[in-house]
C-alpha cells in the first residue's frame, strides 16, 4: 500500500459521508491509498454510517465503545497503518482533498509534509488564543512550522513508526505535540498551502469559547513536561 489517510471521527454523522466520498473520488487511479478510520464513541448514528461505508471503500475501521479523545485516538489509527507514507488530516470537510496530491508530488523531499492554513476559517477566538499558544510554542520549540497545530500533515514510514506510541501529554493538541516531537528526533520539515474551507455542517465539538482556555492550559503544562522531561 502506498498511501493510508488517517481520520479521527466523533459526531460527524451528517458530514463524513460526503467527506470520505470527495477524497475517494479525487484520489482513485492517481495513488493506491486506503482510509484508516478511528472513531472516538460517537452518539449520533456515526458508527453505524461508518459501518456501511466500510463495505463501499478501501478502509481500516477502528471503533470501540467509550471515548478515547484526540489524541489517543490518533496514536491508535498510526499503530494501524503500514503503508510507505501516512497522512492524518480531520474528518470535518474542512480540508480540500485536492491538497492530497500537492503532498503526494512533494512526497520525497522531506520527512514530514505540514500544511499550513491560508486564510484561516476559524470563529475569531479560535485563531487569537492559537497565536498566543503559539509564540509561546516556538520559545519552547523551534519547529519551523507556520501552523503547528493544522491536522493535515503527510509523513513517511520511518517518522510515524518512530512516532506511534507515546503516552500524549496534550490529550487535546496532539499535533503540536507531534511536531514537536518529530522536530526533537530532527527529521525534517516542509510545508504547503492548504486550501482551508469552512466546516461543512455543524461546528467543532472540542475547541468551544468555553472549553478553550482549560484546553490551552493543560496543553501548556503538556508542552513544559515534553521541554523539560522529553518524554
Amino acid at each position: 500500500m502506498k498511501l493510508q489517510i488517517l481520520m479521527p471521527v466523533y459526531n460527524e454523522a451528517t458530514s463524513i459521508k460526503d467527506t470520505i466520498n470527495e477524497i475517494f473520488e479525487t484520489l482513485k487511479g492517481k495513488i493506491e491509498f486506503e482510509f484508516i478510520i478511528s472513531e472516538d464513541g460517537s452518539s449520533d448514528g456515526t458508527k453505524e454510517i461508518l459501518a456501511e461505508l466500510k463495505q463501499k471503500y478501501p478502509m481500516t475501521l477502528i471503533s470501540e465503545p467509550g471515548r478515547k479523545y484526540y489524541s489517543k485516538a490518533v496514536i491508535d489509527g498510526i499503530k494501524k497503518a503500514n503503508a510507505d507514507y501516512l497522512l492524518i488530516k480531520d474528518s470535518d470537510g474542512q480540508c480540500d482533498p485536492n491538497d492530497i496530491l500537492n503532498f503526494w508530488k512533494l512526497r520525497d523531499e522531506s520527512d514530514l509534509i505540514n500544511g499550513y492554513r491560508h486564510p484561516r476559517y476559524d470563529f475569531a477566538y479560535r485563531r487569537f488564543i492559537s497565536k498566543l499558544f503559539y509564540l509561546f510554542y516556538k520559545l519552547l520549540f523551534n519547529v519551523p512550522l507556520r501552523d503547528p497545530s493544522f491536522a493535515y500533515v503527510f509523513m513517511s514510514k520511518k517518522v510515524y513508526s518512530r512516532l506511534n506510541d507515546f503516552l500524549p501529554l496534550m490529550p487535546d493538541g496532539f499535533f503540536w505535540e507531534f511536531n514537536a516531537r518529530a522536530k526533537k528526533l530532527n527529521y525534517k520539515f516542509n510545508e504547503i498551502k492548504i486550501n482551508h474551507r469552512k466546516r461543512s455542517s455543524g461546528d467543532t465539538k472540542i475547541y468551544t469559547l468555553k472549553n478553550l482556555p482549560r484546553i490551552a492550559y493543560k496543553n501548556g503544562i503538556g508542552l513544559i513536561k515534553l521541554r523539560l522531561f522529553g518524554k
